[in-house]
């Protein structure tokens, strides 16, 4: 099985048998056989014909669009996995010390690897300004537990952040300076990297969510908010430094993207990744959510823990315990 990332501008998606074929100009540019694909993501101007439409709507693969600048425009999805009772459960459950309890858990799993990435990219660059932002989150993290509503404990997470992003900005290597977190537009390399891998992260865990019949706009951590995935990105929170961070990292310190890799646009703000950019790095973040872990009770790839955990949280919620969750934790 596999996810395609498809990033051919004016180019054609349509279905042909049992394949799907992507064209241009009458030139076949890519086959996909049917049986195998898992996961479409079109960036840019793509067209998809009505009859490959409903083949994907049909084999309950789902697509989404994004603008070549990694911009959400939408998603094309198969209702059939819909679960209205786990969706009530969602609703009623709002503001629930259950779901406080839950949040608590996930946000001391994501400070945990947080400052997992720090120590091992800290191991070599041995930078005190990093050590100190390190002894800082020890320090807040010490109050996530007493927490008395979601507010609060996102007030701590807000902090501890600040401090995790400055001291990322210490470990960076010559030509890709990064000072602080900036999302709308990425000013800068780093963050332009981190915007667009936390939105392919973003909608590989909302096709989890969907697929276990749940709701991806109601969530447990993140206030509602019209037109934001709340549950998708509270779901995500353990998972940022482990796939995205420390992706990002790694292909800065290993020179595969290089700033040459990035544009501006003369009308705009905000820096970008190229076409050769997006290639390298869709390449590096597939194979990441192909990396086998040992974090959970079997060997998974990345992809079937996040399915792992969004089940977990499932039953979870359904049983209102919140004992049955337990968040990834690094080593």
């Amino acid at each position: 099985m596999s996810f395609v990332y498809i990033t051919e501008e004016n180019a054609k998606l349509q279905k042909k048998g049992g394949r799907y074929l992507l064209g241009r100009n009458l030139e076949v540019i890519m086959e996909i056989p049917e049986e195998l694909l898992e996961g479409l993501v079109l960036i840019g101007r793509i067209q998809v014909s009505a009859e490959a439409m409903v083949s994907l709507l049909e084999s309950g693969v789902p697509v989404t669009w994004l603008s070549h600048t990694g911009k959400y425009y939408g998603r094309l999805s198969s209702t059939s996995h819909v679960d209205v009772f786990r969706q009530q459960k969602q609703i009623q459950l709002q503001k629930s010390p259950f779901f406080l309890t839950l949040s608590k858990k996930c946000i001391e799993a994501k400070v945990h690897n947080q400052l997992t990435v720090l120590r091992r990219y800290n191991r070599r660059a041995n930078s005190r300004e990093v050590e100190t932002a390190i002894n800082n989150i020890l320090a807040i993290r010490r109050h996530i537990g007493s927490a008395e509503d979601s507010e609060q404990l996102m007030g701590f997470e807000g902090i501890i952040a600040k401090n995790y992003f400055a001291a990322l900005g210490k470990l960076m290597p010559e030509g890709f300076e990064f000072t602080k977190r900036s999302k709308r537009p990425p000013l800068d390399p780093f963050n332009s990297m981190l915007s667009f891998g936390y939105t392919l992260l973003m909608y590989e865990i909302y096709t989890a969510v969907e697929g276990m019949g749940l709701n991806p706009y109601f969530g447990y951590l993140h206030a509602l908010k019209n037109h934001h995935p709340a549950l998708a990105s509270d779901l995500m929170e353990e998972w940022r430094a482990v796939i995205v961070d420390s992706m990002v990292l790694g292909l800065v310190h290993h020179k595969e993207i290089k700033a040459e890799h990035f544009f501006t646009k003369d009308d705009r703000p905000g820096i970008f990744l190229s076409r050769e950019g997006r290639a390298i790095f869709l390449r590096a973040f597939e194979k990441r959510m192909r990396q086998e872990n040992k974090y959970m009770d079997v060997d998974l790839s990345y992809r079937k823990s996040i399915v792992h955990q969004v089940g977990l949280f499932s039953q979870a919620m359904m049983a209102e315990n919140a004992d049955i969750y337990k968040p990834l934790r690094v080593r």
